[in-house]
């Protein structure tokens, strides 16, 4: 038996007694002081995980930390590398293993400032609970006393060290130089450029950075993927380690094959299973940092661009009464000369997806004004959008004619509405109906009229919306809203683009008689209404010309 063996031996004995002698506290302190401060190894045959039960695995609860073969891999990258930038498969206990490696560094090393970044603050939370989970299954003689505790943070003040959990945010982190920074699921974080900018002190100060990552389906353009393959390539000082998910026992390809069988349609998330298992499971690092074909409907770059404008674009108010700007959103006036298309997407209901109604200038392809909102029936919805068309000088609108579409066009109607989109020369069928053809060609257009810069949105939640939209490698490639997302503004927006062609763009010399729609009723009255109505516009658009020409 080695020295080291009944060393562990005599300790564990002593655990077992109610009191300790001075010698079993002399060996006590030096297991913890020499023993566990020289060697994580040793340090981890105290320390406890919380394993979950499953269907497979019914026992779960509290067991010991095993050193499985990868992880030794990893803890000896940790101890001998500053940069380490891990690709890995999901769930082979990576985050448990770096929660352990962080904790024993903040027991162990006087003034050391531990930062844990996470896409979001409960991600980071739960990332730091590992570490106290762990900390208090240890022996109570070897927990050193705990500072004041919050969900953000662990500080031990007699080593005066602190372990912080940091959410991905454009500030955070700003004003501290760490020992080690750990970036846990990296490829998912928003900011992780403006963060690696922020830890530069860190780095230049010789600490140590861990940026940890499962690849991101959907964007392989990221900070996480671009560290990796720089340290691949032997160009920026990275050390880069990949860990397939066979990693962990009983991960077989029959296991594989459960899996991929298994996946709930939540999880899928619009990808096909074998892309999924891909990103989340892969074998290799070819089949990890594979691309697939585009899944993203439209060009990440592009909508990031249109957000940053839309997050300079203020909206307006305009001279017009009884506008309720909680719901209307106006970008752009009402200008004599240009021409405009509405079109709107109805939905379910309060609190489902969302009431959309886009007006568009068919000339720039600007959205001058919108609605966008979940809380809200069709009758409100349908009276607001009737005065935004006012506004435009009531364009031709477009109304999605699905279930409840039909109540948005009855009212519409009822309301004395003269210039609907309708899909018949009779003008009997108003609406649009969206089916496959019709979504495909919707698609079709926007598509590059959005990645081409031809399509100007302002609305946040708009060109949220515009990122949810995938291309389902399950069915095809159809356009469709990935699991979570809404496609309602897209299929508005994607309805005015398409339609904007039948509306006339005319000079407006000849706009008053190109502009004429006969209505249901061609009673001389009411076409004599619409004469007065389009000659009133055009001394309206003549007086606005001569007060430019003026300027």
């Amino acid at each position: 038996m080695g020295l080291l063996t009944e060393h562990n031996k005599k300790i564990d004995e002593i655990f077992l007694k109610e009191e300790y002698t001075p010698d079993d506290k002399a060996l006590l302190d030096y297991d913890w002081n020499v023993l566990c401060k020289e060697s994580i190894f040793h340090f981890l045959r105290y320390c406890k995980i919380v394993e979950a039960p499953s269907p497979v695995n019914r026992g779960g609860g509290l067991v010991s930390f095993v050193i499985a073969p990868h992880v030794k891999v990893i803890l000896d990258s940790f101890l001998n590398k500053r940069f380490i930038s891990i690709l890995k498969a999901r769930q082979i206990w990576i985050s448990t293993t770096i929660s352990a490696y962080v904790l024993w560094y903040a027991m162990f090393h006087e003034g050391a400032n531990i930062l844990l970044y996470s896409k979001g603050q409960l991600e980071a939370r739960e990332l730091l609970d590992k570490s106290k989970r762990i900390y208090t299954e240890l022996p109570q003689y070897f927990r050193l006393k705990l500072g004041l505790e919050s969900r953000e943070e662990i500080s031990f003040p007699d080593m005066k060290s602190f372990i912080r959990a940091l959410p991905s945010t454009q500030t955070a982190g700003i004003g501290y130089t760490a020992s080690i920074i750990v970036w846990d699921e990296h490829a998912e974080h928003e900011y992780a450029r403006e963060n690696y900018m922020h830890s530069k002190p860190t780095i230049d100060k010789a600490g140590q950075c861990i940026s940890c990552f499962t690849e991101n389906a959907w964007d392989k353009d990221n900070l996480a993927t671009e560290l990796f393959e720089g340290a691949l390539a032997k160009k920026n000082g990275w050390t880069a380690i990949f860990f397939p998910y066979n990693v962990v026992v009983g991960r077989d390809e029959k296991w594989y094959e459960d899996v991929k069988s298994g996946i709930p349609d939540n999880e899928l998330n619009g990808l096909s299973p074998e892309l999924y298992m891909l990103k989340n499971y892969p074998r290799s690092i070819e089949e990890a940092l594979s691309v697939p074909q585009t899944v993203r409907a439209f060009d990440k770059e592009v909508l990031k661009a249109m957000k940053q404008e839309a997050d300079k674009q203020p909206r307006i108010h305009i001279e017009e009464e009884g506008l309720d700007y909680r719901y209307i959103n106006v970008y752009r006036d009402y200008h004599a000369g240009s021409f405009y298309v509405a079109a709107s997407d109805v939905s379910l209901g309060v609190g489902r997806d969302y009431q959309v109604t886009v007006v568009m200038d068919v000339k720039t392809g600007v959205v001058v004004a919108d609605i966008l909102d979940n809380t809200i029936n069709e009758e409100i919805f349908t009276l607001m959008s009737l005065q935004l068309m006012g506004v435009y000088h009531n364009p031709k609108w477009w109304i999605e004619f699905n279930l409840y579409g039909r109540r948005v066009v009855e009212i519409a109607k009822s309301n004395g509405y003269r210039n609907l989109g309708y899909r018949d020369t009779k003008r009997e069928k108003a609406g649009f109906v969206t089916d496959e053809k019709t979504r495909a060609d919707i698609f079709a257009g926007l598509i590059p009229a959005v990645n081409n810069y031809q399509i100007s949105v302002f609305n946040s939640k708009g060109i949220t919306q515009l990122e949810d939209l995938i291309r389902n490698a399950d069915k095809q490639g159809r356009i469709e809203a990935r699991s979570g997302g809404h496609d309602d503004y897209p299929i508005a927006l994607g309805i005015c683009w398409f339609k904007k062609k039948d509306v006339s763009v005319v000079t407006q010399e000849t706009e008053a008689i190109d502009s004429l729609h006969f209505v249901e009723t061609d009673s001389k009255s009411e076409i004599m209404d619409r004469v007065l109505e389009l000659k009133a516009e055009r001394e309206h658009w003549e007086k606005e010309r001569e007060k430019e020409l003026a300027f």
